[in-house]
């Protein structure tokens, strides 16, 4: 759901401001290298059973640059124009039902290659830190769970589910 969310605020963001946003796994959204928001998912559930999903959205929309942390942008310092903050809400919440139906009926293969599409973090050199260790390797894809698929340079494959990810070149 965390990489629905992010391609549904892709979708949206080329809608209403024709900006190309990106994603940086696995919870950032970018305008070029500066971040304009994230997502954070809460999932309740049982071995057979979702109980809820919570998708909480943080979009710099109508911000100023004083306002902004030093990397940061928001979508009216990029457009140079005020953007409908409503307009763009009823763009995410369609494009989340649309790739929600998608996933329903197709799979999340879809909505997998949608996200590919938008990302900024396959193919490159990454170092990935986590509560555990820090890793440095090439980011090769991502699997049906989101997982990001590393490579290191002994050619070994290794799976992250989670980590603050970091783009070396």
């Amino acid at each position: 759901m965390n990489l629905l969310a992010a391609v549904s605020i892709c979708e949206a963001i080329k809608e209403i401001t024709g900006l190309n946003s990106q994603i940086k796994w696995p919870n950032d959204i970018l305008l070029g290298s500066k971040k304009i928001g994230g997502i954070l998912t809460e999932l309740n559930a049982e071995m057979d059973a979702v109980r809820f999903i919570i998708i909480g959205i943080g979009l710099n929309v109508n911000n100023d640059k004083k306002s902004l942390l030093s990397g940061a942008t928001s979508l009216r310092e990029e457009k140079k124009e005020d953007i409908g903050r409503l307009d763009l809400l009823k763009a995410i919440l369609r494009s989340i039902e649309g790739n929600y139906f998608i996933f329903q009926k197709d799979g999340a293969h879809p909505v997998l290659n949608k996200w590919r599409h938008f990302n900024l973090t396959l193919g490159r050199r990454v170092k990935i830190s986590s509560h555990k260790e820090q890793i440095e390797a090439e980011a090769i894809d991502i699997d049906t769970d989101g997982a990001l698929l590393l490579r290191n340079d002994a050619g070994l494959m290794q799976r992250i589910t989670a980590g603050d990810v970091v783009h070396c070149r």
